[in-house]
């Protein structure tokens, strides 16, 4: 019951949609304050593009478009601070009405860390947050990845929504795990270890990221001489390999398992640090898919029919991807989507070896 505690709100998280990007985008950038120039850390020599602010050798994103896993799909790119001048960042959530909460989130705008170490310093006593509440956390993700999606998370907390919906009572727990495929079960498409919070005010996470493998401790204050909270060690064939992660924190509520989300009160979380550290040599070299996707598309009126082909894929049924999300389909070589107005739709098609080409259709 604690690893289905602990992630009872999956599958994550958040394919941006991406013609409201596009269609946001200036408005955005115009409205949030810039950067301060209070973090020194040397840039990485690839931080990723520009985003809304640097910080700790990288670019950042904040997200104001709308979705999962926020119960109410609201987040606002006012409820991240940009660094101040200790270089912390403040994430609030929000809920200036009383019944409607507006979560917070920020990403890399970097894709593709792969192994590595990855750490983190947080201000907050996780005791005293709210059932409802998710505190994301350091967590690495890619909504496009094969077989699922690839998700590393390594401190988030929750109680989840506290386990009223189930006639019981749980309680604020933190965890150390991954997802590699949310279309099976633990231990073969997750591994999840969950442990209590403490009261400390602060705690620092580090995860070492290798093939096959990943190590995860978490400690009692700033930086790793405090006392250790919890070391996990999970590997197997189910570690995610490296793809085009980009690094998020972020802070929502859940609509699961009970709880009064509409009500929730504010809460606030500071990161006080992040640092990535890439291995030693370049990552092992992913596989070439023999799969070879096409699309061709035509418009009558507000409906857009999209017509995919493929070739190579083995199989009776194939996975096909539509914007993050999976449906099984028969392994024919083409397959007709249709889509009421406009906006950018992304494809790709996966057998058993691999997954092909990504195909984007602005209808």
């Amino acid at each position: 019951m604690a690893d289905f505690r602990f992630f009872v709100s999956h599958p994550k998280r958040r394919t941006t949609p991406l013609a409201m990007l596009a269609a946001a985008a200036v408005a955005m950038l115009a409205c949030v304050p810039p950067a301060q120039a209070a973090d020194t850390t040397p840039m990485d020599p690839n931080p990723g593009p520009s985003g809304n602010f640097a910080w700790k050798g990288f670019n950042w994103e904040k997200r104001f478009w709308g979705g999962a896993p926020q119960y109410n799909k609201a987040f606002a790119a006012a409820n991240v601070s940009n660094p101040d001048a200790n270089g912390h960042i403040t994430m609030n959530l929000t809920n200036p009405t009383g019944d409607a909460p507006v979560g917070a989130e920020f990403q890399s705008t970097r894709k593709g860390f792969g192994y590595g170490t990855y750490s983190t310093t947080v201000e907050k006593n996780l005791e005293t947050l709210q059932k409802e509440v998710v505190w994301g956390c350091l967590f690495t993700y890619d909504p496009l990845a094969e077989p699922g999606y690839n998700e590393i998370d390594l401190c988030e907390a929750s109680a989840w929504g506290g386990g009223a919906a189930y006639g019981q009572s749980w309680p604020v727990s933190q965890g150390h795990g991954y997802w590699f495929d949310a279309t099976k079960p633990p231990g073969e498409g997750n591994n999840t270890t969950v442990f209590d919070v403490t009261p400390d005010p602060i705690t620092t996470h580090r995860m070492v990221w290798e093939p096959g493998k990943i190590t995860f401790e978490s400690f009692a204050g700033e930086g790793f001489a405090g006392s250790l909270l919890k070391r996990t060690v999970l590997e197997g064939a189910t570690v995610p390999v490296p793809a085009q992660e980009q690094i998020h924190f972020n802070l929502w509520v859940t609509g699961g398992g009970g709880g009064d989300p509409a009500h929730v009160k504010s809460e606030s979380v500071v990161i006080r640090d992040f640092s990535f550290t890439a291995a030693s040599g370049p990552a092992p070299a992913q596989p070439a898919s023999a799969i070879k996707l096409a699309a061709a598309t035509t418009k009558a009126k507000s409906v857009s029919t999209t017509t995919l082909t493929w070739t190579g894929a083995t199989g009776t049924n194939v996975t096909l991807w539509i914007n993050g999300t999976q449906k099984s389909v028969a392994n024919t070589g083409s397959y007709v989507n249709k889509i009421k107005g406009g906006k950018t739709t992304s494809y790709k098609v996966c057998d058993a070896a691999g997954c092909s080409n990504v195909v984007s259709v602005v209808t």
